[in-house]
């Protein structure tokens, strides 16, 4: 057998047969990820619906007229002392003032920045409410004066939403994956990372290990194929879990786009998006796997190594910036973002499923990441070199 292949296949059936790695890398994310978001928007669209179904309780402090109109529209008024103490304590869960001022009518409606889903939605329907009672005392007016109400006809505001609905979808799935991947691809996972190196040498295997027939930069690129492989796994698991989950999510509760219903599959709005995030897991894989691998090996043990590898993630925030501008604004991420490496996985990712991908520029990105894994490949067999290094203690 190959050496190299040898190395790998020792690697991977140390870590497949420890029990952490099966539950942290593949159990957890494929069952806790779905889990969560499914429940996270269970409980904001129940939230939301039993707010629209109960109705909402005003602190009130204001006319009769004004009382009554909310009243009569099916709203709970309470007329505590002070609005505000009512709000703050959540006894009500949206507050209302009306003041004259000059001979103007001010409304001010009062919202604690804790108030929460419920008072977010109760001050959004008071907010309708209180248009619909603004237009009824222009009305009024006007037939105090003995004029036609139907000016208000003259003008007509609507709002229309263009173009495809899925593309709402799509963006959103776009916009967190990128920089989902982004944090566990090149991350990786820390414990995997910390035994592939530090674990060998705290637990005395290390020297062993070397003295096979087998030389260093076998070992070495034996141990980082496994690391890539098994990132690579992880990855794709946890960010396909994460992907399917959150579409499913958006295309089936209100709170996603209520417009599209159950009629949208998963995978109508994923598209090419599938093969984009596989090559996007892989690119981060290989990269994240190399900066892991010597990381272990140069720390003396696994407590050190797992303080080094905690802070590979503040290695992403400066390619975060670089690409948020384009995630914030719903844009295709430029053309030169295909040229650098690490971030250019997330670029290939959001522009695919965007539908904003240039096709030849993927393989541009891929030869880049190729590149930049040849590279590290030579950093490592030199770093093996140095007994300073490996059998640092």
């Amino acid at each position: 057998m190959n050496p190299v292949l040898a190395v790998l296949k020792k690697e991977l059936k140390e870590a497949l047969r420890d029990r952490r790695t099966l539950i942290m890398s593949i159990i957890l994310p494929a069952v806790l990820v779905p889990a969560l978001i499914l429940g996270i928007f269970y409980f904001m669209d129940t939230t939301e619906r039993n707010a629209t179904k109960t109705g909402f309780t005003v602190a009130y402090s204001g006319s009769a007229q004004l009382e009554a109109f909310l009243v009569q529209a099916g709203v709970k008024v309470e007329k505590p002392v002070s609005v505000q103490d009512a709000v703050l304590s959540k006894k009500a869960d949206v507050g209302l003032i009306e003041k004259v001022e000059g001979g103007t009518e001010v409304v001010t409606i009062l919202k604690s920045y804790a108030s929460g889903a419920k008072g977010d939605s109760a001050a959004a329907q008071l907010r309708a409410l209180l248009e619909v009672y603004k237009q009824y005392r222009i009305g009024e007016y006007l037939r105090s004066k003995g004029l036609e109400e139907d000016v208000f006809s003259m003008v007509k505001v609507e709002t229309a939403s263009v173009g495809d609905p899925v593309s709402f979808v799509k963006y959103m799935i776009a916009y967190i994956l990128s920089l989902m991947l982004l944090a566990i691809g090149f991350v990786g996972n820390v414990y995997l990372g910390t035994d592939v190196g530090a674990g060998e040498k705290e637990r005395g295997t290390l020297e062993p290990l070397l003295a096979t027939p087998a030389n260093r930069l076998t070992l070495a690129v034996g141990k980082w194929l496994a690391l890539s492989t098994l990132n690579f796994a992880a990855t794709l698991i946890t960010v396909t879990s994460f992907a399917l989950t959150y579409t499913y999510a958006l295309t089936h509760f209100s709170l996603g786009s209520p417009s599209l219903g159950h009629s949208v599959s998963v995978f109508e709005v994923w598209g090419s998006g599938i093969w984009a995030m596989v090559i996007g897991a892989l690119l981060l894989a290989v990269s994240g796997a190399a900066l892991q691998f010597m990381i272990s090996m140069y720390s003396r043990n696994m407590r050190e190594a797992q303080l080094y590898l905690g802070q590979l993630g503040m290695v992403v925030l400066p390619f975060v910036f670089i690409i948020m501008p384009s995630l914030t604004n719903a844009t295709a991420i430029p053309n030169w973002g295909y040229y650098i490496p690490i971030i250019n996985a997330s670029v290939v990712v959001y522009n695919v499923i965007t539908g904003n991908v240039v096709s030849s520029l993927v393989w541009v990105a891929l030869a880049m990441d190729v590149v930049v894994a040849l590279l590290l490949a030579v950093l490592i067999s030199k770093f093996m070199d140095r007994e300073s290094v490996i059998l640092r203690s």
